[in-house]
């Protein structure tokens, strides 16, 4: 009886869910997951883990604070946008701990590579005038020239990112054990 009672309750290590009493095991499940995502998510895990150790040789660090920071300017956003970052999260499948982690390793590159960026008042012009009828009209130029700055700045480090992520990847040692 304790054995049943025991398998009963670890059930849920072994089987997933039952369909019809027809049980799909959870190892069916990684399998299944594997074949479909595997090699997106082991090469995401290898790409986060080449940047935090880039991070850790030039002795790059995000506090607490830059993160909680970050996040609440995200919240911001949302709720301008009539969303709850709660909502958000639970529709992506991520947790605030995993969003705490994306934004540590996003701070990192804009550390790593933040200083090899520079926008120019004269990019800013001329992006202004080359998509003038898409900007709003109602904004004050200030904010618009900083909010174009942002978006100039966020558009070249990603430029940057792939190039360096690149080299990067060239670079390092990684053996795949599993293919995909």
């Amino acid at each position: 009886v304790l054995l049943a009672a025991v398998l009963y309750t670890a059930r849920g290590l072994f089987i997933a869910a039952t369909v019809n009493g027809q049980p799909i095991t959870r190892l069916s499940l990684v399998k299944e997951l594997e074949r479909q995502s595997g090699k997106q998510t082991l090469d995401s895990l290898i790409t986060k883990t080449l940047i935090l150790q880039e991070a850790k040789k030039q002795n790059i660090q995000v506090s607490d604070q830059q993160i909680d920071d970050e996040i609440k300017k995200i919240e911001a956003n949302l709720k301008q946008q009539g969303q709850n970052l709660d909502q958000v999260l639970s529709l992506q499948g991520l947790t605030k701990e995993s969003l705490r982690d994306q934004v540590r390793v996003q701070k990192i590159v804009e550390i790593l590579l933040g200083r090899q960026i520079v926008v120019t008042d004269k990019e800013v012009t001329d992006y202004i005038a080359s998509n003038s009828a898409q900007l709003p009209q109602d904004m004050p130029e200030a904010t618009l020239k900083d909010n174009i700055k942002q978006q100039l700045r966020q558009q070249k480090l990603s430029e940057k990112f792939q190039t360096w992520l690149a080299q990067l990847r060239q670079n390092a040692n990684v053996s795949y054990l599993v293919n995909y």
